[in-house]
């Protein structure tokens, strides 16, 4: 295995501002940042990693109460981070990849055809070969790590493009829907991915995105020891703040909805904000006693959003 490799001290941070209100001058500091570019590396970029609680310092916009990462990393850095990153998630793959199916069928009434599925940040690409079992023709996909890729599908692989996304990634009017779960909020510019799926999106076609809530109890009682405050995040959305920027990119929202997960137990425990010894020992019970792989289904701080190209 490769040795992440540190971001560089001189790695330089760009301020940010509020993507719905074009502005940054009634920002309100929530938390500090608390790292150091010398302590970011491919690991911590690495998806369903342990949490660490590095994160940016994060602000609240005093128009429309979107809170977000400012400064953060550059694209440059961001894309060399996330293209090193480890393939960390195999085992909850089945799980996530069924939770993202049920979610997408309940898109499929609004789909036009069933002729190009893409998927944003598609990681291995186990999302993309169900899709192809709900009838799709073509399933494409963009995902900056190499080490995910690898492990691709072969139904899908040669249609993965590796990087990050862009508008320059596809021509327009490319997809009947295109999908992204749990990327928006880690986009260094989340704007600027939904007016490119706006541009590649067929006209009627539809975007289906499932992300953190900020807004969900779980986030709001937890606040900073929460797992969504993470330097990954260069923005966190609740319902509210969610509608607007898929408004204000040109689409019509038909639902934002929460969303209820289905994973291990052994997985949810790994997630707790807990002390690390507590989380060691009920970790190692749960894999001793076998509980660690009941699947429990819960509404854990997630939200999702269906809308249509306008």
């Amino acid at each position: 295995m490769a040795v992440p490799t540190p971001a560089s001290a001189t790695s330089s941070l760009r301020d940010t501002r509020c993507m719905i209100c074009d502005t940054r001058d009634q920002d309100r500091e929530v938390y500090a940042m608390n790292f150091s570019p010398d302590d970011l590396n491919a690991h911590v970029f690495s998806a369903r990693r342990l949490p660490d609680r590095l994160h940016y310092r994060m602000v609240r916009c005093g128009r429309c109460g979107l809170l977000r990462s400012d400064p953060i990393l550059g694209e440059a850095e961001l894309s060399r981070l996330y293209g090193d990153s480890q393939f960390t998630y195999a085992a909850e793959a089945e799980y996530t990849g069924a939770t993202y199916v049920e979610y997408l069928k309940t898109a499929l009434p609004l789909v036009r055809e069933r002729g190009r599925i893409m998927e944003i940040g598609c990681g291995s690409g186990f999302f993309l070969a169900r899709a192809l079992g709900e009838g799709f023709r073509e399933a494409w996909g963009v995902e900056p790590s190499v080490a995910a890729v690898d492990h691709a599908d072969p139904r899908v692989k040669p249609n993965i493009r590796i990087g990050l996304y862009d508008r320059a990634t596809f021509a327009p009017e490319q997809f009947d829907i295109i999908c992204a779960f749990q990327i928006l909020d880690h986009a260094p510019d989340p704007a600027g991915m939904l007016r490119a799926c706006h541009e590649h999106l067929r006209p009627g076609g539809v975007a289906l995105f499932i992300n953190h809530d900020a807004g969900a109890l779980s986030a709001r009682l937890l606040g900073e020891l929460s797992p969504i405050v993470d330097v990954e995040h260069t923005v966190l959305f609740d319902q509210g703040t969610m509608r607007r920027l898929f408004e204000a990119c040109g689409f019509r929202v038909h639902d934002v909805f929460s969303v209820k997960n289905t994973y291990p137990l052994q997985y949810w425990a790994k997630m707790t904000p807990l002390p690390g010894a507590l989380k060691a020992a009920a970790q190692s019970v749960l894999s001793a006693t076998g509980l660690g792989r009941i699947p429990i289904a819960l509404k854990a701080g997630n939200l999702g959003a269906i809308a249509v190209k306008a």
